[in-house]
């Protein structure tokens, strides 16, 4: 599986060094502390998003896939990874008028 940070990735994280050598570490796909999640887009075109425990991202079923997932924000919780959802729906709304994660986040 190829993992994709998405530009204007939204995260519930301060903004600082930290957070950048965060991004570096998922994007090499290397194992983090407990309490990361992550909304990406579907694996499979079922949904609008998805919330997965990154490192259950890591376990051999999903390294396997070939399949490229696009992250499209971070969280220390699983609550923030909801309210996260919630905030890139609303901001596609108001900026689309409908729902396209693909076009809003520009992915290819």
């Amino acid at each position: 599986m190829k993992m994709c940070i998405a530009p204007g990735v939204y995260s519930d994280m301060i903004e600082d060094k930290e957070f950048g050598k965060l991004l570096k570490k998922v994007a090499r796909k290397k194992p983090v502390a407990t309490g990361l999640f992550v909304v990406t887009k579907p694996l499979y075109e079922a949904g609008i998003m998805e919330i997965y425990d990154y490192n259950e991202l890591l376990q051999p079923f999903y390294r396997k896939k070939k399949i490229k997932l696009n992250i499209i924000g971070i969280s220390s919780s699983r609550q923030g990874a909801k309210e996260i959802v919630k905030n890139i729906i609303d901001d596609m709304y108001d900026s689309l008028g409908t729902i396209d994660v693909t076009g809003f986040f520009k992915l290819g």
